[in-house]
């Protein structure tokens, strides 16, 4: 067995900002190609072909990979194994992807990344066994790796994850108390997975309780930032950047921050906000509740407290080794909010 040398150790130079995703990711090129083989391994139902077609299209198809390049960069970080490293990697973007195929039924949406989402494409019975599937997936390739406390992590990941669907932030409760539920849910929702990537690489790792604790902070706040980040790009994106139609929360009555920050600092209009948000007006007026929140300037409200929790997130970093995996953790930090500027 080796440590996983992925990065560049010759004069890599420090983080620096506007870098794209593969730019950032470069070092770990190697071990994000191995994770592909064992997507593309796991994407294999033989005797199954509609299973073994809707699994290919959530497995193969253009992704971030932002969870298994966390747990990627932090097992070179501490210097786990590469072998091991690989399949922590791929069984947190197989989880990743099994909730993804869950949440676009729960949440009726029509397309993921482009692309018809696997209940559209296929039909909701065959998403829902598909997602079950993948659900299984993870297990097993977490199995391989014999930690039973990386077992727990992924046990109390996949709880949060399940519990936070059933809560929401109420649109007719006081701002404050709005935002600290929908800090709540996308904790549990999006911060508590990448979370897992950095706790579980740290124990692959056997780091030490301050690295631990560490970790868990840079995770758990990336992936807030990185939430909030997308949810400003759900009012202000472009649909062939972020894959899915703009204003798509906000159709289907999610509260996000953006939307709670607008319907604190503004009169709403005629109610348009708030009759979308309550299922009682037409989707032709979506274009103008958007217009409305972004000329609010919400949106750049959400991405200055998306950039608070970037700041923790990077702040935890100090107590790592300096190096390249570092370097490459720390742009993480600003890719994930400087993508909706």
């Amino acid at each position: 067995m080796h440590r996983l040398s992925l990065l560049r150790t010759e004069s890599t130079p420090g983080p620096r900002s506007g870098r794209d995703l593969p730019e950032i990711l470069a070092g770990v090129r190697a071990g994000l190609d191995g994770v592909e083989d064992l997507l593309r391994e796991s994407a294999r139902a033989p005797g199954a072909p509609v299973l073994e077609a809707a699994l290919a299209a959530i497995l193969t198809s253009p992704a971030k990979r932002l969870r298994p390049a966390v747990a990627l960069l932090v097992c070179d970080l501490l210097d786990a194994q590469a072998d091991e490293a690989i399949t922590l990697a791929a069984a947190t973007e197989v989880l990743h992807a099994a909730t993804l195929v869950h949440d676009d039924i729960v949440d009726g949406a029509s397309e993921r990344r482009g692309q018809p989402a696997i209940h559209v494409a296929w039909s909701e019975k065959v998403a829902v066994l598909a997602g079950d599937f993948l659900f299984a997936t993870s297990a097993d390739l977490v199995a391989r790796l014999d930690r039973p406390r990386i077992v727990r992590l992924f046990a109390d990941t996949i709880h949060r994850m399940s519990r936070s669907e059933f809560d929401a932030p109420d649109p007719d409760a006081e701002p404050d108390t709005a935002i600290e539920q929908y800090l709540t849910k996308i904790g549990n929702k999006t911060a508590s997975l990448i979370a897992l990537a950095s706790d579980a690489g740290a124990d692959l790792a056997g780091a030490s309780a301050a690295q631990r604790q560490a970790l868990h902070e840079y995770g758990w706040n990336l992936g807030t930032a990185f939430q909030i980040a997308d949810d400003v790009l759900d009012v202000s994106g472009e649909p062939e950047l972020t894959g899915k139609p703009v204003g798509g929360d906000l159709d289907q009555g999610l509260l996000t921050l953006p939307v709670i920050l607008y319907l604190k600092n503004s009169s709403d209009g005629d109610g348009i906000v708030r009759r979308l948000l309550a299922g009682e007006a037409s989707r032709d007026e979506l274009p103008e509740a958007l217009r409305l929140v972004r000329a609010s300037g919400a949106a750049a409200d959400a991405l200055r407290v998306a950039g608070d929790y970037a700041a923790r997130s990077r702040a935890a970093l100090d107590a790592l080794p300096s190096g390249p995996a570092r370097n490459a953790l720390d742009e993480l930090v600003t890719y994930a909010v400087e993508r909706s500027r």
